[in-house]
């Protein structure tokens, strides 16, 4: 076989692989439109990305190498779905900041003539030089395609019964409920409110 041909059958392979995953997991989050889910997305990279870097000062410039450092992400995300890693908000945040974070330290101190080729090599390399930690982080967040798979296949069997914890008893609500009542009114001032950060990825 050709050898060319047959690197380019492996590319398109991996290409479709991560298509589908990349569409399935849209299609899966919360019935939100695809579309709205990737413009979030951007949005979320664009505002990273500015934080994170340095960038030129001529408009264009900065314009033009936003959008290609924002697509290479898009594409490092899509990586991770070809994978069965399906990390979404928090999870694929911190994905995303780990592998930004030591490339933009490294350009803060000078250590970077060209920004865009570095980048680049090491947005690409991110993936499989984490590959391990990455599918333990997926697996452990019940990220990971196969986990999910599994679960759904215990609850048919009704193997998923067997983790639960027996059902509380009316007493032990009435408890429960009443140390609760004790322990409010021994608190004074208000409580403290706790607010969702709505700045995460939705991808």
């Amino acid at each position: 076989m050709n050898v060319f041909q047959s690197i380019a059958d492996t590319r398109d392979e991996r290409a479709q692989q991560e298509a589908e995953a990349d569409d399935r997991w849209l299609r899966e989050r919360g019935g939100i439109d695809p579309e709205e889910r990737r413009a979030s997305f951007y949005r979320w990279v664009r505002g990273l990305l500015l934080k994170t870097f340095t960038w030129p000062t001529d408009d264009a410039r900065r314009e033009k190498l936003l959008g290609q450092c924002a697509s290479e992400l898009t594409i490092m995300v899509r990586q991770l779905r070809g994978r069965g890693w399906l990390l979404d908000g928090e999870t694929l945040a911190g994905e995303v900041k780990a592998c930004l974070t030591p490339i933009g330290a490294y350009q803060r101190a000078g250590k970077i003539d060209d920004f865009w080729p570095y980048f680049r090599a090491g947005v690409r390399r991110y993936v499989e030089a984490n590959a391990d930690r990455i599918q333990a982080v997926a697996r452990s967040t019940r990220a990971d395609e196969a986990t999910q798979t599994m679960a759904d296949v215990m609850a048919g069997l009704g193997l998923d019964r067997i983790a639960r914890p027996a059902p509380v008893s009316m007493t032990e609500l009435v408890n429960d409920h009443a140390a609760v009542i004790v322990a409010t009114k021994a608190k004074r001032g208000r409580p403290r409110k706790t607010t969702t950060d709505q700045t995460l990825p939705l991808l």
